[in-house]
């Protein structure tokens, strides 16, 4: 008579009822290596904020000096907008910003890039307001100094004025605002047809007026449009099957850690990631533009991997992969119920 043989669970129980020190020792050890498991992308995580999220005052590559340059001179935008009444501020931020500024200079960097007329914007307004809030005697000379050299023939550019009077959106537009986000679905059938990059250029400018920790804008987006490539980075992600072989254009959302400045940060990649993502996929919406949203819940291997299979650069954090095209004629989405408002609302 064939026996059929005893399957794993069987042994299990076997084991532990006669030999339950030896159960209990392989149960300590598959729980160690559980464990250990977890701590591979803790890891991973750690080796990227140690190795790209600083700001190294002997790099001067553009990607940290327009960051760091943004990070100080958005402080004194900030200031020029305070309540109250009006008094001196930004000792330490106005010199850093002319600091940058030289630095930028000496490096021979673009001096008609909008980071680089922002921050000269941005300190002559703040000039224009020490003859209201003078600096006190013993800083005065050092940071009029300072301002001198920096906006040294540059000449003004109004469009970049700071700051500027706030803007309420109209009334009307919460209607059609509400309609944009009713209508937003995840679609998972598209038609042939590629988006143009002038559409998919617009919408990327619109993302990214989205808020970033302290203006420094780290989101970057890498797109492809070669079927090779698409699925080449389709199967690092398990969330695209039945539809991913229809896609003729797929983002991948990333953040630049040289946009931040230590591993305090840690968490806002994924912060600033989710606001521009969400801003991007309206955008597309309004464009007539379906997407798809493709998690990136993955091994430290598998994102090293898509790394190389899409020529990212390592200091790109990979946030989310975004499915973007024209939707299928007669395309059906999902209703995705949401939960009643007052259950995720609470008043304090």
């Amino acid at each position: 008579m064939q026996t059929t043989a005893p399957s794993f669970k069987q042994l299990q129980g076997t084991l532990r009822q006669r030999v339950p020190f030896l159960y209990g020792l392989l149960r300590q050890g598959r729980h160690r290596m559980h464990w250990w498991a977890k701590m591979r992308y803790y890891l991973h995580d750690m080796k990227h904020a140690v190795s790209h999220m600083f700001w190294d005052q002997r790099v001067n590559t553009y990607e940290k000096l327009s960051a760091e340059l943004i990070f100080q001179f958005h402080k004194l935008e900030k200031g020029l907008c305070m309540p109250g009444k009006p008094r001196f501020f930004g000792r330490d931020p106005v010199m850093a910003t002319c600091r940058l500024v030289e630095r930028w200079k000496a490096q021979g960097f673009a001096q008609d890039d909008p980071v680089f007329v922002g921050a000269i914007e941005t300190l002559r307004a703040y000039r224009t307001r020490l003859g209201d809030t003078p600096p006190p005697a013993a800083d005065a000379g050092p940071i009029f100094e300072a301002l001198e050299r920096a906006l040294m023939s540059v000449p003004p550019q109004p469009e970049f004025a700071t700051p500027r009077p706030y803007r309420q959106t109209d009334a009307e537009v919460s209607a059609m605002f509400d309609q944009l986000c009713q209508d937003r679905r995840s679609v998972r059938a598209f038609d042939s047809r590629v988006v143009p990059l002038p559409v998919l250029e617009g919408a990327i400018q619109a993302a990214q007026l989205s808020p970033s920790a302290c203006n420094r804008q780290p989101c970057r987006v890498h797109v492809y449009r070669d079927r090779e490539r698409i699925d080449a980075l389709l199967k690092l992600q398990n969330g695209n099957a039945g539809f991913g072989h229809m896609l003729t254009t797929l983002l991948v959302i990333a953040a630049d850690g040289n946009s931040f400045f230590d591993a305090s940060e840690r968490n806002e990649p994924y912060v600033d990631g989710g606001l521009f993502s969400m801003s991007l996929i309206l955008a597309l919406q309004a464009r007539g533009i379906a997407t798809c949203c493709l998690n990136w819940c993955v091994s430290p291997a598998t994102d090293l991997e898509a790394h190389r299979r899409g020529d990212i650069p390592a200091h790109h954090k990979i946030i989310m992969y975004l499915a973007v095209g024209y939707p299928l004629e007669g395309a059906l989405a999902p209703k995705s119920a949401r939960r009643p408002t007052d259950s995720i609302v609470r008043i304090h």
